[in-house]
């Protein structure tokens, strides 16, 4: 058994949530039993990610996109039926968003660069920027791609035969493009918009829109292989594959 703040109070520590200006308060958003031993891991909180984590007999659930708000009590709806079942459950809500993205080590975009073999990492927005030794062929790296996120359907703007500087950053962070101009060649995200295809073309940058969900499953499985070890704790990952 672990518990919950000496959880939230490791987690904060490592991911340095301080630094972050985010949209949602970061550790604990709803609390339950104060003893857990398993926690389910996942990328959203919904109504299924609750009804999986309750087959799973988990005690708790830890979610890149957790309860998005700081300052608010408006509970109805949808929502008040999502609050109303983890609590009748008592069931602990963790989320980590923006920390979980920009960590060097357990952060989505780190452990995107290191799956595709980048080098000489350096940190963007909260992303990362590193870079092959040499040029890579486009439709090799592509493949790659597709072999790390699990999917063919990539949608990709092809605009240099070669890949050598790569930006990185998970979700919905394709706004982000145009500052990425003159400093790399290849730039992966989890979302587009409809005037991204010609800003890329005109910038000569490759874009990569390879989902928002696939671009945010690693960091959260990252700290339940972190947690397991220092807390001795069972967890599991409740995948929901969402397309988007």
């Amino acid at each position: 058994m672990a518990n919950i703040y000496k959880i939230e109070e490791f987690l904060n520590r490592i991911l340095e949530i301080d630094k972050f200006n985010d949209f949602c308060f970061n550790g604990i958003q709803i609390e339950g039993k104060r003893e857990v031993k398993k926690i389910a891991v996942g990328v959203s909180f919904n109504n299924k990610f609750i009804e999986e984590t309750l087959k799973e007999n988990a005690d708790m659930m830890l979610v890149h996109h957790g309860i998005f708000g700081k300052n608010f009590f408006n509970i109805r709806g949808y929502f008040k039926n999502r609050v109303e079942k983890v609590i009748k459950n008592d069931l602990t809500l963790m989320g980590y968003h923006l920390p979980l993205d920009a960590h060097i080590e357990y952060g989505n975009n780190a452990l995107i660069a290191k799956k595709i073999g980048l080098n000489n990492f350096s940190p963007f927005d909260v992303g990362i920027i590193g870079e092959y030794d040499e040029k890579k062929d486009f439709d090799i790296f592509i493949n790659n791609l597709k072999e790390v996120f699990k999917r063919d359907d990539l949608l990709i703007y092809n605009n240099n035969n070669y890949v050598k500087k790569v930006a990185i950053i998970s979700g919905g962070a394709s706004s982000v493009l145009e500052e990425l101009e003159g400093k790399v060649d290849t730039f992966i995200t989890g979302e587009v918009k409809e005037h991204i295809r010609d800003i890329a073309e005109e910038m000569r940058i490759n874009f990569i829109n390879a989902g928002h969900y696939s671009t945010e499953t690693f960091g959260v499985k990252a700290i339940a292989k972190l947690l397991e070890k220092q807390f001795n704790v069972e967890t599991v990952f409740i995948d929901l594959y969402n397309e988007i």
